[in-house]
């Protein structure tokens, strides 16, 4: 709708930081809305994908097409926009302002999706370089067998966003797809490590396996983490600075299990800041939280790690419900992770 030239000016005017990658056509930089809470400049989390006309940030979780954007950003209405950019390249086709409408992604998954855990899919494209990445990362992850794994793990070979990154699918109670989370396989991957599937709500990775027979549900900040632990689930991460840690669409989910024990499973409060910020934030809500043990917290990041060093593909759910607490005694294990740190 808005001319894409008028578009980019905004953009490198409002962000910090800007930077365009010719190979994506995309532009990247901290976001005006959020301000990247205390990252300013030091991430770029708000992307401009120009051939999808799509702005969204991977952050605060702010998207809609660029005209959305400039009315958020400027305060301008529409017609104000389209007078302001009328010198910039012309529309290509008249419209009414009624019908400016949000972009929906309807698809279940990316784009040429294959299925890793399908052998014969698996053996047809076998020769493609990213497949053969893929299931390396897999296997040195120990993905294949965890216990809490999905039913599928994909690589989409030709989507616009999520090609060649790892696609975890997040089910319903249903066994439906309903969201989908990407990872990359490459270091070199210039976009974040973990994308949601976007202009979809947020789902929690999991809640489809939760057995109602057990009496404890954990809540992990990423799917991978939770893929060893029985009963658990994942939120697709949460802020360190933010006071709220579910969806709507999650808090409506985990209600359908009111008399569940749950519980906040984060990385090494000892190992990751972030964390340990995070966790203070949860025990302060009120909620159970798992406070690593230092012999544990001090050797590995995450579960994933665990899993690869001891070689399993569960870790016994006891060894989360035996490290959890809450209120004061929360606060005094996490006062005791700060001053050992000193």
């Amino acid at each position: 709708m808005i001319p894409v030239d008028y578009a980019v000016e905004k953009f490198y005017e409002f962000n910090g930081g800007v930077k365009y990658s010719r190979y994506l056509n995309n532009y990247q930089g901290s976001c005006y809305i959020c301000k990247e809470g205390l990252s300013w400049l030091k991430k770029k989390r708000c992307y401009y994908l120009v051939e999808k006309n799509y702005i969204c940030c991977h952050n605060c979780g702010w998207k809609g097409s660029s005209t959305d954007w400039l009315i958020e950003v400027t305060g301008k209405t529409f017609k104000e926009l389209l007078n302001d950019s009328k010198e910039y390249d012309k529309l290509p086709f008249s419209f009414k302002e009624e019908e400016v409408q949000r972009r929906v992604n309807d698809e279940i998954l990316p784009k040429d999706s294959i299925n890793l855990l399908d052998k014969k899919q698996v053996e047809f494209y076998i020769k493609e370089q990213s497949v053969i990445d893929a299931i390396s990362m897999i296997c040195k992850r120990r993905l294949f067998h965890a216990i809490n794994r999905p039913r599928s793990l994909l690589l989409s070979l030709t989507d616009f966003v999520h090609k060649n990154r790892l696609v975890i699918p997040f089910y319903n109670r249903n066994k439906e797809i309903i969201f989908y989370q990407t990872r990359a396989i490459y270091p070199d991957d210039t976009k974040p490590k973990y994308l949601g599937k976007v202009n979809s709500p947020k789902s929690l990775y999991g809640i489809d396996s939760i057995d109602s027979n057990n009496d404890n549900i954990l809540i992990f900040e990423g799917p991978i983490n939770s893929f060893f632990v029985k009963n658990s689930v994942a939120v697709c991460g949460i802020q360190e600075n933010s006071h709220e840690h579910l969806t709507a669409l999650q808090t409506e989910q985990l209600r359908a299990f009111p008399l569940h024990k749950k519980v906040w499973v984060l990385d090494s409060q000892w190992i990751d800041k972030a964390s340990y910020t995070k966790t203070g934030t949860l025990i302060e809500q009120g909620e159970q939280v798992f406070i690593w043990p230092k012999e544990s917290g001090e050797k590995y990041k995450d579960f994933n790690d665990i899993a690869i060093d001891q070689k399993k593909n569960e870790i016994n759910i006891d060894f989360v419900l035996s490290n959890t607490s809450s209120g004061l005694k929360a606060k005094m294990l996490l006062g005791n992770i700060k001053c050992s740190r000193k």
